[in-house]
């Protein structure tokens, strides 16, 4: 029931995603099924990468790097691993833990603060 939850979740994540994407007049678009979503704006890129269960984050942020080297990845996950992600160097913008306590209101205006600032920063 869990993992249905979380997947549920990330669903309408995407969709929020997706939909404040069109109101940026900014490409979007889901990699892999419910697990990473590629934002683009001016020939960079903002990667959301969501994992619903114990997974290797390496081997997805790996993937992203080994085609996109200056992709900015912000991580989504209800299992987060600081001391493997910080032995591994996965060098992530960010990550936000679908375990906390966040109202889907608030998980959304996280996501949306980095959607935001990725659009500065890609525009000055």
């Amino acid at each position: 029931m869990k993992l249905f939850r979380q997947l549920l979740t990330s669903l309408r994540l995407y969709l929020s995603i997706k939909h404040y994407c069109k109101q940026k007049k900014i490409q979007c678009k889901m990699d892999s099924p419910l697990k990473t979503i590629k934002i683009s704006h001016e020939f960079l890129s903002l990667y959301f990468i969501i994992i619903t269960q114990k997974s290797n984050y390496r081997t997805m942020v790996k993937a992203i790097r080994n085609n996109e080297n200056s992709a900015q990845i912000v991580l989504l996950t209800s299992d987060v691993d600081y001391n493997y992600i910080f032995e591994n160097h996965l060098e992530l913008l960010g990550i936000i833990d679908l375990s906390s306590n966040y109202s889907y209101t608030t998980l959304l205006e996280l996501i949306k603060g980095y959607i935001d600032d990725f659009i500065e920063i890609k525009s000055e």
